[in-house]
This record gives structure tokens, sequence and C-alpha cells, in this order.
């Protein structure tokens, strides 16, 4: 019989045949008979007519249970191959129920005994059987294939809890290999199929290697290949996924490094160690093939990516070249089966030679980063010497020749063979007082057993002055001891020497200036603790100069309230971010000197490698600005004080004056000088009450308390017209323009933005021509409303607009009304914006004339 018939395309394919059992003819993509398919899929577990699972637990219960299916399915796949056709059903079960018997009994007894000798001869009968009925070695070890798949299938979908034991299902496929083994000592070594096939595949290989291997300009890098080269085994040995680890240099560890087919995604994580219990590790021990029944069932002795690969039965061989350990190599396949003795011997000869070309390739892979490694390095000296501005030299000490590196024809104008190829040459261009200390330097360095040397010189230029360099040298010694050899470089250090006697100049300066200003310095290392300050900064702190000086020690000396706010100040400018500026005003507590005395402390932390390395600054007596300051500060808020108390008594007399002209203006006998004096009186009085309101607000926002607010729901719209009415009655010679638009309402203090109102339109009456109208605009948007009030004239002038919001400021070209304001008025329209929390800005140019714009949000924020 042939196991060709309803097996999967890539189990045919490993077992060596092509379509309906045919050698050599690939069934790809072919699908096997549906039915046959139901038979593989499902378990048998048939009793009383209908299908449930039952919990086994050794194979002999399956075999025993399913007795007659496995009979009955045996038969029927037999039956489909070419080589069956012509026999009897007798002739295609032959030995096969009591074989499946004998298989039982051993999986209970285990391999002892008469089952063993029963199954041996039972092989025996059959294989001699199949010989005489014309089958080849591929159809006989074909038949214990399909035994295998069918047994497996009987388990193969159940939970792991109910299959048989790995033991056990282990002993069933040694059994059945051990049957295939006897087929092929029957028959003789492999067919002209296996070797022709063999040799397709070793020549796909050879061409991969051409590739890996090849010349220094076509080579491909390995890793570039490894994939296409394990694709080539994995088609060999009819596999559903291959994996190869590769071994550490130690021989210790197995690097997950190429996976194809169903193991595509890398499948082992981690390297495995050669010592352990794992399957892989087993591997990389065994000098021969290695199979694993079941890889679902083998738990922790296989990665978790192989079992939930889908793949089950695993063969894989080490790779071995010229004894020592390279690597793994195993493939998988879906179901559950034996591998026949053809596919152990073929995946040795495949591994063997995969060995040879991983091997010759890593070789080369190592010989050509040796060599771009050499080609970087010189590479890299040449344009060392050509880029850095030191002169290299390489002096002989054998034969006192020296040669000289191109950059001494830059640095000093000397073509190489200028200086000659002798020592002497150098010696001769060295600075006649310098020529002593240098030669004799050098001539001792080297006598005295040292391995460097370094100074400073003179060295002629070509143009006849003299350079100051550095000069350092590292001498080679022979295993003796001897200097044979002295390579250094040459640096021209000259503006160096400038820029420090510069810097040196520059510093007595600044000792200077620090002097003149009254300054101590302090220096602080964050890293060690170490805290110096120079004589004045101690004089300053009313310490000596023999007290020591730490930082604890610093903070012990600041007033109690000052202390907490200077230390937290340091911190913040040593954290990294912070750009590193200090400033801090605190009082010390050393001084004796009478009164108290402040102290002024800046400086900027330094910051290296992620942390302030130095952190350095200066200290300045402020005791006088302090008291100048706190008298000045004194003084104007006694004179905002005098300003609202006096502003405030005020209001008293003036109120008494506005009742009585109001009550003189109600008499009707009143000729008309009368009334016209009476009204500039009323007029007076309430200018000179707005004068003090405006006082009292004033004095209110510099003393710190802020112009109080009231909010209460009220239309914007109706409160400017009402303003706006009260100013034309004021003003009946003006015209002033009211415009509205959307919702008006909103929570705000009508008394305080009827002040803002008049003053603006106040304002813009005060400075536009007489006879131009003033625009008053209110305007509801989302969540605010917007007050504009709008006047012609001269703009207002561009050095006065950043500062009209201060107090006591007045535009210059101010009319009468205007000049006898005290320049309060946008201050206090400003404040009471912002005490609405609103914002008021101003336009103002030649051609638009000038623009105040109030935004009032309708709600408190």
């Amino acid at each position: 019989m042939s196991p060709c018939q309803g097996y999967p395309p890539s189990r045919i394919m490993a077992l060596g045949f092509g379509e309906a059992g045919a050698p050599g003819r690939s069934l790809k993509g072919q699908r096997p008979p549906l039915t046959v398919l139901a038979l593989v899929a499902r378990p048998l577990h048939l009793q009383g007519g209908e299908e449930r699972p039952h919990p086994m637990t050794t194979v002999a219960e399956f075999i025993e249970r399913n007795r007659e299916q496995l009979i009955a399915r045996y038969a029927e796949e037999a039956s489909r191959a070419e080589s069956a056709r012509g026999l009897s059903q007798h002739e295609l079960i032959d030995t096969f129920p009591e074989y499946l018997s004998t298989l039982a009994n051993i999986s209970r007894q285990g391999h002892r005994g008469d089952p063993v000798k029963t199954k041996t001869r039972l092989e025996e009968t059959h294989i001699g059987q199949r010989v005489r009925l014309g089958f080849n070695q591929e159809e006989v070890t074909g038949e214990y294939v399909v035994m295998g798949r069918l047994i497996s299938a009987l388990w193969e979908a159940l939970p792991l809890q109910e299959q048989p034991s790995p033991e056990d299902t282990q002993l069933l496929f040694e059994e059945l290999r051990g049957a295939m083994d006897q087929v092929v000592a029957t028959f003789s070594g492999y067919t002209a199929d296996d070797r022709q096939r063999e040799k397709r595949f070793l020549r796909r290989l050879d061409a991969l290697s051409s590739e890996v291997i090849g010349n220094s300009e076509r080579s491909i890098p390995l890793h570039e290949r490894l994939g296409a080269l394990l694709e080539v085994v994995q088609e060999a040995m009819r596999a559903e996924g291959a994996g190869l680890l590769l071994a550490d240099p130690s021989g210790k560890l197995l690097i997950p490094t190429m996976y194809t087919g169903r193991w595509r995604e890398r499948v082992e994580t981690e390297p495995v160690p050669v010592d352990s219990p794992s399957f892989l590790a087993e591997l990389a021990r065994s000098e021969e093939p290695l199979a694993l029944a079941d890889a679902v069932s083998a738990g922790p002795t296989v990665a978790e990516g192989i079992r939930r690969s889908g793949l089950r039965s695993l063969l894989g061989l080490r790779l071995w070249p010229h004894g020592k350990l390279l690597g793994v190599l195993y493939i998988g396949v879906s179901e559950i089966r034996p591998f026949e003795p053809q596919a152990r011997r073929y995946l040795e000869t495949l591994v063997e030679y995969l060995s040879g070309i991983i091997e010759k390739a890593l070789l080369l892979q190592q010989l050509r980063q040796t060599n771009e490694r050499l080609r970087k390095s010189e590479t890299l000296y040449r344009l060392a010497t050509e880029a850095i501005s030191d002169v290299i030299w390489d002096w002989n000490l054998q034969t006192d020749t020296v040669a000289w590196s191109g950059a001494v024809e830059k640095l000093f104008g000397h073509a190489r063979e200028e200086l000659g190829g002798h020592i002497s040459g150098w010696y001769d261009a060295i600075h006649p007082e310098d020529r002593e200390r240098i030669v004799h330097g050098i001539h001792a360095a080297i006598a005295s057993g040292e391995q460097r040397w370094r100074n400073e010189y003179r060295f002629l230029h070509r143009d006849g002055s003299y350079v100051y360099v550095i000069d350092h040298g590292l001498i080679e010694r022979d295993a003796s001891g001897k200097a044979v050899r002295m390579v250094g470089a040459m640096q021209d250090i000259t503006a160096r020497k400038a820029a420090s006697e510069a810097l040196r100049v520059s510093e007595d300066r600044l000792r200077l200036a620090v002097r003149a200003a009254d300054l101590g310095t302090w220096d602080f290392n964050p890293v060690t603790g170490v805290l110096r300050w120079d004589e004045r900064c101690r004089a300053l702190f009313g310490l000596s100069q023999e007290e020591e000086v730490t930082y604890d020690a610093f903070l012990a000396g600041i007033h109690p309230e000052d202390r907490e706010r200077t230390h937290a100040a340091v911190q913040r400018a040593l954290q990294l971010g912070s750009g590193g500026d200090y400033d801090s005003e605190f009082r010390p507590l050393w001084r004796k000197d009478p009164g108290e005395h402040w102290l002024r402390s800046t400086g900027r932390a330094v910051f290296e490698g992620g942390r302030a390395v130095r952190f350095i600054g200066t200290v300045q007596d402020i005791s006088d600005r302090k008291r100048r300051h706190s008298e000045a500060q004194h003084r104007a808020e006694f004179a905002e004080q005098l300003i609202g108390i006096v502003s405030h008594d005020l209001r008293n007399p003036l109120n008494a004056i506005t009742l009585s002209v109001a009550a003189l203006m109600r008499q009707e006998d009143l000729s008309d000088r009368q009334a016209k004096g009476l009204a500039r009186i009323s007029a007076s009085t309430e200018r000179a009450t707005r004068m003090i309101r405006d006082l009292l607000d004033f004095t209110r926002v510099r003393l710190g308390g802020g112009i109080p607010i009231e909010r209460r729901s009220l239309d914007l719209h109706a409160l400017c017209g009402q303003v706006a009415e009260e100013v034309r009655l004021a003003h009946p010679d003006r015209e002033v323009e009211v415009v509205r638009s959307g919702q008006g309402m909103g929570e705000w203090d009508g008394d305080r933005l009827a002040q803002v109102l008049t003053n603006l339109m106040n304002n813009a009456l005060a400075y536009s021509p007489q006879g131009s109208p003033v625009r008053v605009e209110t305007r509801g948007e989302d969540g605010a409303v917007l007050l504009r009030v709008h006047n012609g004239g001269t703009p207002i002038s561009p050095e006065l607009l950043p500062h009209l919001f201060e107090p006591m400021r007045r535009g210059s070209h101010a009319g009468e009304g205007a000049s006898r304001s005290i320049g309060l008025g946008l201050f206090i329209v400003d404040n009471i914006v912002r005490a609405h929390g609103g914002t008021v800005e101003v336009r103002s140019t030649e051609a638009d004339g000038t623009t105040f714009t109030v935004r009032l949000p309708r709600r408190a924020p």
C-alpha cells in the first residue's frame, strides 16, 4: 500500500511521494479528499452510534477501544494507493490487526517480553509479503507512517489531560521507527529518486553559498542569505517550519538566529544554555538526530512559541563541523507522527552541508571585519594627522632618523626635507635659550626608563621668527626595556600663550574692579562641599580670616527669617535646567557694628554631565540702599495716606455746597446772572467731587486694597445710554453718538462702570476738536461685551501710549477741561476694568483717530 491517498501534500512530500503516489511529482496546491481530511481531523470515539470524548490515559486504551475503526480506515487509505491495485482485502490488511494488539501490549508492559518478539515477527512477515507483492521501500515505510498518524489522530484534538502521557506516546513512535528501520534494512539504502532529490537541494544550497562566500566585491552578508538557506532545508524535509540557533563564542549558549515557515516569528526569545534540560540542549549534546513526538505535551522542554505554533512533531540535529559546536537546526510538522529513517539520513546530509557553508561564511565575515577595522584604523590615522593642528614626528632611536608629518609645513613653514631626516635638524630648530634644557630633558627621560616626555619651548619658523610649542612623546621599549622608538606630537601654542597673558591682565583688572565695587567673592563646589570666601567676603559676613567656612556655617550665619528663602534660592540654582542663576538678599548675624545690615549675593552654577560642579558669585553690602528705599517707601505711604485723609474730609464741605446750590437753584425769582453763577458753582463742585473720588480710588489702589466692586445684574446698553445722556447735558454743544448691538446683559458694578463710561466720554470730548462727534459703541459677544469710545483729532503721541494708564499722566494737547484734571481718570478706568476681570486697550493714529476698547466678561472669572 501507499500512504499518499488522503494525506496532506506537505506530509506526502515528506515521505518522498509525488502525485497519486508516483515518486518525483509534487502535489503542491492539491487538496486531499474531504472524507479523508475528516478522518484525520476527528478522534475515533464511537460508542453506541454517537461520537463523544472519553478520558483515556494510555495508547493501549485508545487502540483497543477503536480497534475496528482503525482497521477500517487503514484498509480505506491502503486501497487508494497505486501499489494496492488488484489486492484482496486480506492482502491489504495483512498483519495489521494483530500488529495493533501487539502495540497495545507494549504500551502496557513496555519494550520487553513476548510482545516484542511478536512485533518483530509480524514486521518481518509484513515486510516479506510486501516485497513479494512488488512494494518499494518508500511504500512500506509509508504504511507505518499511516499507522502512527491514524493512532495519534485518536487523541490529537483532545485536551492534554485526556491524552496519553508523553512517555507512552514516545514509546509508540519508537516502536514504529524500529519497524521502519527494519524496512530500510530489508531494502538497501537510498533509492535513485532519493539521490536525485538530494543532489537537487544540495545544488540549491551550493548556489546560495556562492553568493554568501563569493569574492570580496560580490559577497552577500551571511544574515541576508541565512533565511534562504534555511528555507531550502525546510522545503527539502517537507516541513512546515525550521529553526536555527548558533552557538556563542563560548559554546555555552545557543543564540536564536533564524526561523522560517510557521516559525517565521521567532519562537525562542532568549538564549538557550547548552547544559539545560531543553530539547534544543539535547540536540546540542547528541551525535544523532533526535525526534520529539509531540511538542505540545513536552512542557517546558520546548519554547512556548513552538507549542503555540501548531507544529507537533520535531526532528533536529546539531551543527558540528571539525568537532566543535556551531549550533542546532530543527524542523517541525503539524501532525504527531514518527520520522522515517530516510528523513533522518537526509537531514544529516543537509545539516552537514549547511554547517560547512555557515562556518566558511562566518570565517570570511570575521576576515572582512578585521580588514575593515584595519582599513578604518589606517584611514583614521591618515585623516587625523591631516586634520589636527599637531605636527606628528616619529624618531627611530636606533638610527636617530626622524620622520615628520605634513603639518610641519602648515604650522612652521618647513618642508619635511628642509628639516632633514636626522635628529640634529630638530635640535637646530630649537631656540638657543631653550635648546640645552630640552635636549637634556628628552634624553634624561629616555635613559631613566620613563614612558612619556613633555615640555614647552620655542621652535624656529621658516620666516625666522620663533613660535611657542608644547611637545609630548611616547617612548617605545623592547622586551629588555631598551628604548627603540619615540613617537610624538608638537602643537603651536603661541596664540594660547598670548591669550593666557591677556587673561592674566583681565583677571588683574577684574580684581581691581571687584575691590573698587567693594564686592566679596565666593566659590562653592557642590560635589565636594568645599566653600571658599575671599578676604572681603569674610569681612562682609563679620568673620575673621582664621574661621572655617562651610555651607552649613553660611546658613547658620543668616537671619532666621531669611535662612529658608536663601537656601531655597541656592537649591534652585543648582538644579539642572534652572539656568544656574542665583540672586538673594539676606541679613547676616555675625556683623558686630550697630544697625541692621543687608547683603545681596548673586552667582551662577556651572554644569557638567548633568550635575552642578561649580557655583561662584559675589556678595555686596546693600544696607544703605535698603535704608534709603525703606525711607522712600514710608514717605510715599504717608503721602498717599495724607491724600486719602484730606480727600475724604473734603467731601463733607463739598456735599454742603452741592446741597445749598441745589436749594438756591430751585428759587423762582433768580436773575439770569444769579442762575449762571449758581450753575458755575455747581459744575465746579461736581468737578471737585470727581477729583476727590479719583484721589480716593487712587489711594485704595496704591495702598494695596484695590478698587472694590459689587456685582449686580444690569444691561450695559442701558447704562451706556444713561451716562451718555448725562454727558450730553453737561456738554450741550457736543454730539455724542451711541450705537448698540447684541446682548448687553451681565453681572457688573453699575456705579463703577458709570465711572469708566464718564471718564472715557469726557476724555474723548476733551481731546477732540469742537464740533466733531464722539462715538460710543457697545456690542455683545459670546461671554463678553465690548465697549468702544472713539474720537477724532490729534493722535496720542507714541511716546505717551505705553504710559497712558499710569497715574498723573495727561496728554500735552488737552483742552481747557482736561487741563484741570489731575491725571487719574485713565488709571482709575484701568483698575476698575481689571477688577471686573476685563481689559482695556487704546489705538491712536492720524488717519483713524483715537479708540479706547474695553472688554468685560459677563460673569466673574
